[in-house]
């Protein structure tokens, strides 16, 4: 794929940082009297550079999510590579987290040194990162030691912020941030919207009794677990393993005992929580070859042409939920800009679906670098976690106090018989 020209706005790698906790976990940590305190970690974390500030992104630039992430890095180098903040010129760097051990996929030891690269820049401003949950789970107290902010483009585990009753994991989130304070953001939602919309979805498509399953990644068995959580609120009944859901081993050369398995227990719906790495070519083949006719659904972690490479016609008639909005339903002038660009750069082609909240992370960045105004670690972290009513390419959003974006927009999309997928409508998740 082509790189886009936007013309847009101007664990063995862990490194030894101390920090003592403070109270609380917000940005800026507040001192009970109307002021702020400065965490212990972010003291004297001012850069060395006179007129260089680095922006740094680990995302996994091999593999199924390479075609993904060649349109999030073209945007975010456009977008803040050599431009002025100050008195300072930004200087990025495009760091892989993937590696060819793992098939190209994500690796947690690579994406630890990447931040630990990152960390050890006394001149790096910001984190752009990463593509995968289960990459941030391992970075992101490598940041927060560091006084580091990281804005995610793709990142939709609701754990990484946010406690959610029957889908993140006991003590998270408050074990990502050993500082006390957040240093993490994000521009995309979270899948307990993801999930609760998609089912809210499937029980609309006719779903009576589901079964689910996850590739035990982060991602993927949140994400699973929060569409099975509330397809049993709704009503349906959710037959795999323990009524939520049942990994699948991604490295498994055959699926058919598990679709005959899934035949048998008389599902009339599919949900799976996946990336596309994870063998899901050979899964659909074989649910399909046993089951023609159940209705499937999965989420973003397979929105991508890669996807329906490996699956071919077995990928037809799937549902997919993607928890932000699609390039072709922006409804920003700036965002249908930013789509039209970038076909226009790229012989018409539809770019991926997270090419446009890489470009609103770089957004978000040279935002908040402007107004801090400065190469102190902690002031931009502050600026960022200040972002209210910020115009972007997809839409007006703030940052909460968790590090979430205000913007919680799902929709809904089906595989006929090619790709992409054809849009079908804007989903909202059940209250």
């Amino acid at each position: 794929m082509k790189l886009t020209k936007v013309g847009a706005l101007a664990t063995a790698a862990l490194f030894a940082i101390t920090a003592c906790s403070t109270p609380g976990a917000s940005a800026p940590a507040s001192d009970g009297g109307g002021g702020t305190t400065t965490p212990e970690a972010c003291a004297n974390k001012k850069g060395t550079s006179s007129n260089q500030i680095n922006v740094y992104s680990s995302l996994p630039r091999q593999g199924s999510n390479a075609a993904q992430t060649d349109a999030l890095v073209a945007s975010i180098r456009e977008i803040l590579d050599g431009k002025k903040v100050g008195d300072f010129t930004i200087k990025y760097t495009d760091l892989d987290d993937s590696s060819a051990a793992n098939n190209g996929d994500w690796d947690g030891a690579v994406a630890q040194q990447n931040a630990t690269t990152a960390a050890n820049d006394p001149d790096a401003m910001v984190f752009i990162g990463h593509f995968n949950s289960g990459a941030a789970k391992l970075t992101v107290p490598i940041l927060n030691a560091a006084c580091l902010v990281m804005i995610s483009p793709a990142n939709t585990y609701p754990g990484l912020t946010t406690a959610v009753e029957g889908v993140t994991e006991p003590g998270e989130p408050e074990s990502y941030y050993p500082g006390g304070y957040r240093n993490y953001t994000r521009v995309i939602s979270t899948d307990d919207k993801q999930g609760g919309a998609g089912a809210a979805w499937a029980k609309e498509l006719g779903a009576t009794k589901a079964y689910v399953l996850d590739d035990t990644q982060v991602y993927g068995k949140g994400l699973a677990r929060a569409w099975a959580l509330f397809a049993t609120q709704l009503g349906i009944e959710v037959v795999s393993a323990d009524g939520t859901s049942e990994g699948f081993d991604a490295k498994a050369t055959d699926y058919a005992a598990l679709a005959q398995k899934i035949k048998d227990s008389g599902a009339d719906f599919i949900y799976i929580g996946s990336i596309t790495g994870q063998n899901t070519g050979k899964l659909w083949k074989d649910l399909r070859a046993a089951m023609p006719d159940v209705k499937i659904m999965s989420g973003d972690g397979v929105f991508e042409a890669a996807f329906y490479e490996g699956t071919g016609e077995a990928g037809n008639g799937t549902y997919l939920t993607f928890g932000g909005v699609g390039p072709n339903e922006q409804t920003s002038e700036a965002g249908k800009k930013w789509v039209a660009d970038y076909k226009a750069a790229n012989e018409g082609k539809d770019p991926p679906v997270y090419g446009i909240y890489g470009a609103a992370a770089a957004q978000l960045a040279l935002d908040a670098l402007t107004r801090a105004g400065t190469n102190d670690r902690y002031e931009v972290l502050k600026a960022v976690f200040a972002t209210k009513d910020f115009a972007s390419y997809l839409g007006t959003f703030s940052i909460n106090a968790e590090g979430d974006t205000t913007l919680a927009e799902a929709t809904g999309y089906q595989i006929v018989d090619s790709w992409p997928p054809k849009f079908e409508k804007v989903l909202a998740a059940p209250e």
